[in-house]
């Protein structure tokens, strides 16, 4: 077994390090989830050994998170990246203006992706000195939308 203080922790962005007591679960039921005969990861998302790992995690979100039982919760492939596209589609609608702050390539790529949804006013920017600084911003830089 690996000791707690042999491990490296990441702080990038993406995978993050889990505790080492998951691991050993995990590692543990990897060939045969609790009796199925097989990993996690194989299991159809339709059965119900899936199905109770699925709920499970949702009761757990809900109550870490206080979540309010007129919510659902749900779990998307995809990272940061995605939500450049699920936030102007849930929210931007044709009458409406969304206003990004550039401040480096992530805003860019999200601009790029709400443009694609709406209308999209990216006139904050500190672009001209290669995004050496976060822009000033107050309230008359955005419109009411």
């Amino acid at each position: 077994m690996t000791e707690a203080n042999e491990r490296t922790f990441n702080f990038n962005a993406g995978p993050s390090a889990l505790p080492l007591e998951v691991l050993e679960t995990a590692q543990k039921e990897l060939i045969n989830f609790k009796g199925t005969g097989m990993s996690v990861m194989e299991l159809s998302h339709r059965s119900p050994e899936y199905e109770e790992v699925h709920n499970a995690a949702i009761k757990r979100l809900n109550a870490l998170y206080e979540i309010p039982e007129d919510y659902e919760v749900l779990f998307m492939q995809g990272g940061a990246s995605t939500q450049f596209a699920t936030i102007p589609m849930n929210y931007l609608t044709p009458d409406k203006q969304a206003n990004y702050i550039m401040t480096g390539s992530w805003s860019e790529k999200a601009s790029k992706e709400a443009k694609l949804f709406g209308k999209v006013q990216d006139s904050i920017t500190s672009k001209e000195d290669q995004y050496r600084y976060i822009p000033e911003v107050t309230n008359a830089d955005f419109n009411d939308d």
